[in-house]
């Protein structure tokens, strides 16, 4: 008479956790793809790096100054996004990151870097500095003290796309947030905006330029001069 191993027919042998389903290992491929970034470390210090390969739940990246295996860090990758995560790996000049978090959050880095794959135009040469992805609601204030509900699409060290609507003129003086910024450029959702004055990281671009008030984004009841005559939308 044969003798029972106690295992279940079909389920995983490997401590009951699951296989990885063919839609997460699709997601969390890792691919060749050079992209700007920086990096936010443990000690507070921030330093420009370059992704040498990436997948919705981690990258390898080159940097002069790799944080530590075990340190928890900040990537702030260009198209893709900000990312906390652990260094799993460090040498002399690369270090590898998991960032793997909510499952919606990893949909969205896999759907930029398949759209970073696929716009090749997209990538190093475009900007001097990596351009976060954002939804931050903030708000815009004129020169003459209004202020008005807004949407950040993206930010960078020197610049943020706003979704807003009537939008401001060409050359405009503006705070987004706590940040002064000049309107440069209009867009289909708002304007792109560049900020006024030196910075040296990301994540205090990102707070200073967050809506200082508990407010919704939307835009309604601009001023009038958002919308003067003979302005094009």
């Amino acid at each position: 008479m044969g003798t029972s191993t106690g295992k279940t027919p079909g389920k995983p042998q490997s401590g009951g956790r699951a296989e990885p389903s063919a839609d997460e290992r699709r997601r969390h491929r890792r691919v060749g793809l050079t992209l700007k970034a920086r990096v936010l470390k443990a000690d507070g210090n921030e330093e420009a790096c370059l992704v040498v390969n990436i997948s919705a739940g981690g990258a390898l990246l080159k940097a002069v100054n790799p944080p530590q295996a075990g340190e928890k860090v900040v990537v702030y990758i260009d198209t893709v996004g900000r990312h906390e995560g652990l260094v799993i790996r460090s040498s002399k000049h690369h270090f590898a990151v998991d960032y793997r978090s909510r499952r919606a959050k990893s949909k969205r880095a896999a759907d930029q870097i398949t759209y970073a794959v696929n716009n090749p135009h997209m990538r190093l040469e475009r900007r001097q500095n990596p351009r976060i992805r954002t939804d931050e609601p903030t708000v815009m204030t004129l020169e003459n003290g209004e202020s008005f509900a807004c949407e950040m699409l993206d930010i960078s060290l020197t610049g943020a796309s706003i979704a807003i609507d009537p939008k401001p003129e060409l050359g405009v003086i503006v705070h987004i947030g706590r940040t002064l910024a000049k309107v440069v450029r209009r867009h289909e959702k708002g304007v792109g905006v560049v900020f006024i004055g030196a910075a040296e990281k990301m994540e205090e671009v990102i707070e200073s330029a967050k809506s200082p008030i508990d407010t919704q984004p939307g835009g309604a009841g601009l001023a009038p001069q958002f919308g003067k005559k003979g302005v094009s939308a």
